[in-house]
């Protein structure tokens, strides 16, 4: 769970509550339950807040007033942030999948799905978008940029190759969110492998193991 800053206010999830928090004094704007046990949230933006719960739900809340606006249903626990991109909803899930979804009633825009490997940490990977580019970590190591308007894969890349003799030793998955800059896209795994790389492309910049340092 992360809090999603909108305009001059925050918007939270915990629980089974969503809430919209004045920065200026702490009070809240409102407070909305949802009824379901929340998994991920919280996300903000196009007129909505957004949060996700264990069994696929996702919903969307008016922004202004904190009243339902539409909620689908996912195919498993969703994870991680959610975001409000253009005109898009883009929400990830446990199974490995990463949906793009109309911001009108959350209907299905596309779908971006990758095999997960035998052992993986719940929800590591985050994602961040910049300048039009979607940038999502997963597990196995890998970091993928993708076009928020349709899912499409616009290239791939390894932070971190699965070593090791046991399932556990082999987790390398990608953890937290993408870091951008003007140049380059960097991210971390779970064995402490940070790498580099340039954020159009995905052409290695550099990489270190820093387990040890």
């Amino acid at each position: 769970f992360r809090p999603q800053a909108e305009g001059d206010d925050v918007v939270a999830a915990g629980g089974s509550r969503v809430v919209r928090i004045a920065v200026a004094n702490g009070n809240a704007v409102w407070r909305s339950d949802t009824g379901v046990k929340l998994s991920a949230g919280a996300g903000a933006g196009l007129g909505l807040a957004l949060a996700g719960g264990g069994k696929g739900e996702l919903l969307a809340l008016d922004l202004a007033n904190g009243q339902p606006r539409w909620k689908v249903a996912l195919s498993s626990a969703v994870t991680g942030q959610l975001l409000a991109v253009s005109d898009t909803i883009i929400a990830r899930t446990g199974d490995g999948r990463v949906h793009g979804l109309s911001v009108a009633d959350g209907s299905r825009k596309w779908l971006y799905t990758r095999n997960l490997p035998a052992l993986s940490l719940r929800g590591s990977g985050g994602m961040v978008v910049r300048d039009d580019v979607l940038y999502a970590g997963f597990p196995g190591g890998k970091l993928v940029a993708l076009n928020p308007a349709n899912g499409a894969q616009l290239w791939e890349a390894t932070v971190a190759l699965p070593r090791g003799a046991t399932e556990l030793e082999r987790v390398a998955d990608v953890m937290g969110n993408p870091v951008v800059d003007e140049r380059q896209v960097c991210a971390v795994a779970y064995q402490g492998r940070v790498a580099c790389f340039d954020r159009r492309t995905g052409a290695p910049l550099w990489s270190r193991d820093t387990s040890s340092s």
